[in-house]
């Protein structure tokens, strides 16, 4: 199911100016677009945004909506160890402290992921 919402703005928003469209996303949006970015591929918050907007045919997608639903995501998948939530999240992402997420996981994840692509 499509949980997508597209809204013109009116009044400019962050850093979505007036008249663009920008996406409203769902933890499970989040979710599967973290799924498909592949292995050694690391997205900073921003870059993905821009591509959750692209493939949902935005402008750019929400900033706020964006933390809370990937944060709401990160919680959905706690028990799936497969979930790559390290690929858009460093150990100093403000979302590990929250989620009491352990740092060094993440660090070794990515570097494990970022030596076997090289």
């Amino acid at each position: 199911m499509n949980r997508n919402i597209v809204k013109i703005l009116d009044k400019g928003f962050s850093d979505i100016s007036a008249g663009e469209k920008m996406l409203i996303s769902s933890p499970e949006n989040i979710s599967e677009f973290i799924y498909s970015i592949p292995k050694g591929v690391f997205l900073s918050i921003k870059e993905l945004r821009q591509g959750l907007a692209v493939k949902a045919g935005a402008d750019k997608t929400c900033p706020v909506t964006t933390g809370i639903f990937l944060r709401m995501a990160i919680e959905q998948h706690k028990d799936d160890v497969n979930f790559p939530y390290w690929r858009v999240v460093d150990e100093k992402h403000p979302v590990v402290k929250k989620l009491n997420l352990d740092e060094n996981k993440i660090k070794k994840k990515r570097v494990n992921e970022w030596d076997i692509e090289k």
